[in-house]
């Protein structure tokens, strides 16, 4: 049963080809570029929780048949798929004013070929033999997650009018598909170093935040890479701030936490 989703109504018809299939991914995801741009854009929701909420709203369709009911599953889970794994993508694709079948159809390829960053995997002659997920190996305790959040919020570290500890949360956990805009990097990269000295994070931060795009750019046209990371840190440390003393003091009261 295929369901295009188009001006609100749902229309529903048996999946009878690979046609129907593809045209009803298409209209998932024109759905979802609509949720994207009144909710993340305009709205300011967290990128994570709309790919949550988007995932969840559409997951069932009323149909018993069990090739409608599959067929439907396989779209969610590459719509999830893709605003997980190749939201830098999705961005650039649901920014455009047109949004066609074609390119959903290059998107799904894209999907079918992609490794997602979030992941390494080590190889033998034999092929791949483990994979590792990104993580900071944080050594926090709740208390002192709800005063990293205080500080982020304090000294207004991200473009949000109030970060909530879930969201400090899901940034240091590296939570699949999360990702904030920086409203100054020089004061984010502080704030993570000095989680380093006191041995609250690993050393490989900066390339834990670049490799997952869990940093957008204060435009929102990109992410911040390690490199941006390396210099703003260096140039802060050459020209301290009274931001950026504030937040070491911030953090190194954490220690008593």
């Amino acid at each position: 049963m295929a369901l295009s989703l188009f001006g609100g109504k749902k229309h529903l018809h048996h999946f009878v080809a690979e046609q129907d299939v593809a045209k009803e991914l298409f209209a998932l995801l024109v759905e979802a570029k609509t949720m994207y741009l009144r909710d993340v854009v305009t709205g300011n929701k967290q990128y994570y929780r709309y790919v949550e909420d988007f995932v969840n709203s559409h997951r069932y369709i009323d149909c018993d048949h069990a090739v409608c009911r599959n067929c439907h599953e396989m779209n969610i889970h590459i719509v999830k798929g893709l605003l997980n794994d190749c939201s830098h993508l999705i961005r650039a694709f649901f920014t455009e004013a047109d949004f066609s079948f074609e390119k959903c159809m290059e998107l799904k390829r894209t999907y079918d070929t992609f490794v997602p960053p979030s992941q390494s995997v080590t190889c033998c002659k034999d092929g791949p033999t483990r994979i590792y997920p990104l993580s900071f190996g944080c050594n926090l305790t709740r208390k002192q997650m709800i005063g990293i959040t205080a500080c982020a919020n304090a000294y207004h570290l991200f473009c949000v009018s109030t970060l909530h500890v879930e969201d400090m949360e899901a940034l240091l956990s590296c939570k699949e598909g999360f990702c904030i805009r920086v409203n100054n990097i020089r004061h984010v990269a502080i704030l993570f170093d000095t989680l380093l000295e006191h041995s609250f994070i690993q050393a490989k931060w900066q390339s834990v935040l670049s490799s997952g795009r869990f940093l957008q750019t204060k435009d929102g046209k990109g992410f911040v890479s390690a490199s941006s990371l390396s210099s703003a840190l260096s140039a802060l440390r050459n020209n301290m701030t009274s931001t950026g003393y504030g937040i070491r003091r911030a953090i190194d009261e954490l220690r008593e936490w």
